[in-house]
């Protein structure tokens, strides 16, 4: 029993010693012992077993520390290799990160056909392509992530996506066959909300709002994700905005969804000019003063403004970060949705926009496996 207590704590302190590794590094073992509170012995004990298995490296660079020099140590970006694809209706976004999440190579793919069959075809085809683009590294590849726009049950088999075909695949399986990878597959909004982490490590609680194909909430509550008694929390975009209003995919009407998501603002757009238009020129045009963009985008954000309000009162997060092109590329958006929120008890620290923009969901996803390979349950990358 003694030993196997001792063993725990060397485990535990072996986590807290990587979990500081990934913030900072670069350190030396003095700097260490101090972030940790760990003693001096202990801590060149646990780089010694981490550079042995290429976790840590040490360096010619040395620092001074209280008069003395001190050799400084890395975390070994090269230890492993990460793949993370975000699966789009009409794109395929993949990427191969090393441990510090650096973007090595990048595809961006066209889907014609969103059905399940082509669709495998085509990401297998990207694994390959990311495979033969793959440099050397200790460990080769740790892991593929990839993120999907629908809801997965707790054992993340995909149950619905906007892709009419795509019911109760195992999506992780086919890939794991096919790759002999571990393969970790996860919604796309809780994905979302992990990246978000990494620029808000402070905030033990916040929700990432995506409003782009669908409209998709991540939940971090108490540093940790959180997605319900199925694992179908956050699909707050089949949340009811307008009784017995439009019909929604779901089977429900009046959807928050079928008011916000980008196809529903292009929609609403052609009910008034009878024009069909891209996302992109809506947002040239709402900066031209067209008058019916105009009335739109302030549809808009009134949809958003009452959604930021529901999911506040509801949750109670710390922040809320909005991850959605209209919104990031016109700059008066969040002020405008702050102006719709008017309750006296709201108690919401920050809104605002997502830092990584459209990489949010792949660079989530790295942040998973990194965080997995090195078997640490709390870690705030530099990303």
């Amino acid at each position: 029993m003694h030993t196997a207590n001792l063993q725990s704590v060397k485990m535990m302190n072996i986590q807290l010693v990587l979990e500081k590794m990934i913030e900072i590094r670069e350190t030396t073992r003095i700097e260490l012992s101090q972030l940790t509170t760990l003693n001096k012995a202990t801590i060149s004990s646990i780089v010694q077993e981490l550079v042995s298995r290429h976790f840590v490296l040490e360096t010619d660079k040395t620092v001074k520390t209280a008069g003395r020099s001190a050799n400084v140590i890395i975390l070994n970006k090269n230890a492993g290799r990460i793949f993370s694809m975000e699966l789009l209706p009409k794109e395929l976004y993949a990427i191969i990160t090393n441990l510090y999440g650096e973007i090595l190579y990048e595809i961006r793919k066209p889907i014609v056909n969103p059905e399940l069959n082509y669709y495998l075809t085509e990401i297998m085809k990207t694994i390959d392509e990311l495979k033969q683009n793959t440099f050397d590294s200790i460990y080769g590849i740790i892991g593929i992530g990839v993120g999907v726009y629908g809801i997965l049950s707790k054992d993340k088999k995909i149950k619905f996506t906007t892709f009419n075909s795509w019911k109760d695949v195992e999506l992780k399986k086919i890939i794991e066959d096919y790759s002999g990878i571990k393969t970790y597959v996860e919604n796309e909004a809780n994905i979302s909300a992990l990246g978000e982490k990494i620029s808000y490590p402070d905030f033990d609680s916040l929700v990432s709002l995506n409003i782009g194909t669908g409209v998709g909430v991540g939940i971090i509550i108490g540093n940790a994700l959180y997605t319900g008694n199925d694992g179908y929390a956050g699909e707050f975009g089949h949340t009811i905005i307008v009784p017995n209003g439009k019909q929604c995919i779901c089977g429900n009407k009046g959807c928050l969804e079928r008011y916000t998501a980008n196809d529903a603002v292009i929609e609403r757009y052609f009910e008034l000019t009878n024009e069909t238009i891209t996302l992109e020129t809506f947002i040239n045009k709402y900066k031209q003063a067209d008058k019916y963009v105009i009335q739109v985008y302030q549809e808009f954000i009134n949809y958003v403004s009452i959604a930021i309000n529901n999911i506040a009162q509801t949750i109670n997060p710390k922040a809320i970060i909005i991850s959605n092109k209209i919104v990031e590329d016109i700059p008066e958006s969040i002020s405008l949705i702050k102006n719709g929120l008017r309750s006296k008890i709201m108690n919401l620290e920050l809104l605002t926009t997502s830092k990584f923009k459209s990489k949010t969901n792949v660079l989530g996803l790295t942040h998973l496996l990194i965080q997995e390979f090195f078997n640490v349950s709390n870690f705030y990358s530099r990303n």
